[in-house]
């Protein structure tokens, strides 16, 4: 779906102000855990309709009783395989034009929204000129008690990139751009979309006020000044991870050089520490090169490679 698009030179008319009849949230569910539809339930009272994508192979997720309790505001798709996270994120993104909505709002499977998250997210909308086309979530990391951005200093903050879970996208935009990149499958597909929406001369910023509860990555990642926490991740997910940066970085050093030192920055250290500290250190090392190759060949996809059996 996703395809190279030219620069805009005029933008579309602004969409009106987010709000309980006009946002579509959409949710990629893959092996969910017990309390996915508990997580669901403080999303669906704040959004005119929830979509589930199921990529979770065979399988679906909701209860009957839940589909029964929400009627058409809960519209599943079950893909009964795993597409990735870019292609499930698109599917929401035709589904929300077809119906209507003018805002996509994307959540992560393991998110706790805030009971306030819509509404916080249109006080930004509403307080910010120009009008952004994505806003992200500031949000606070169970595993520290702290948010992502400092909550001081205004109602707004701009940024070059934000996560997926809590973003509050405008649609027609989105499309208009190419959508989310299927062919990276699953990880950095957030922060290429966000530097493709400020190349298209956009605005990107994220709330100062949490509006949800969510960890990146796994537990067991370690500390570093200045860059934060970098998750640990298995084999697979270390293989995404370098291809995937190598690609957008690449791609986007002319013209946010600042993003993608750092971006390289947090790479390198994220090699030295999984070769030195981590668990499973070969497989993910070896998982890591071949995704660095991948990324300069530009060979792209799902990744059908296997390093569990490597300690």
């Amino acid at each position: 779906m996703v395809a190279e698009s030219a620069m805009k030179t005029t933008l579309p008319p602004s969409p009106p102000v987010p709000s309980l009849t006009n946002v579509c949230a959409v949710v990629v569910a893959y092996f969910p855990d017990e309390d996915f539809e508990a997580r669901l339930q403080t999303i669906l009272p704040q959004v005119a309709r929830l979509v589930v994508v199921d990529n979770t192979p065979d399988a679906v997720f909701l209860s009957t009783d839940m589909v029964a309790a929400w009627g058409e505001r809960l519209h599943c798709i079950a893909n009964h395989t795993n597409k990735g996270v870019a292609a499930a994120l698109n599917q929401g993104l035709e589904y929300a034009l077809q119906q209507g909505y003018p805002w996509l709002l994307t959540l992560d499977q393991d998110t706790l929204c805030y009971s306030s998250m819509v509404a916080t997210l249109s006080n930004v909308y509403e307080s910010c000129s120009p009008r952004p086309a994505l806003i992200g979530s500031n949000y606070l990391d169970p595993r520290n008690n702290k948010p992502k951005v400092p909550t001081q200093g205004g109602v707004c903050l701009e940024q070059k990139t934000v996560i997926t879970s809590g973003s509050l996208i405008n649609a027609e935009i989105a499309i208009s751009i190419g959508g989310f990149r299927e062919d990276y499958f699953i990880d950095q597909v957030d922060h290429e979309f966000c530097l493709r929406v400020r190349a298209h001369n956009y605005r990107v910023v994220i709330s100062r006020k949490p509006a949800m509860d969510h960890s990146v990555g796994g537990l067991g990642g370690a500390r570093l000044p200045f860059l934060g926490v970098l998750p640990n991740h298995p084999p697979l997910r270390k293989y995404y991870i370098a291809r995937n940066s190598v690609v957008t970085v690449a791609k986007y050093w002319r013209r946010e050089p600042g993003w993608c030192l750092i971006r390289s920055v947090r790479l390198l250290l994220g090699l030295f520490l999984m070769a030195t500290l981590e668990k499973q250190r070969v497989a993910k090392v070896r998982a890591f090169a071949a995704g660095i190759m991948d990324g300069v060949h530009r060979s792209m996809g799902p990744c059908c490679r296997d390093w569990s059996n490597h300690p």
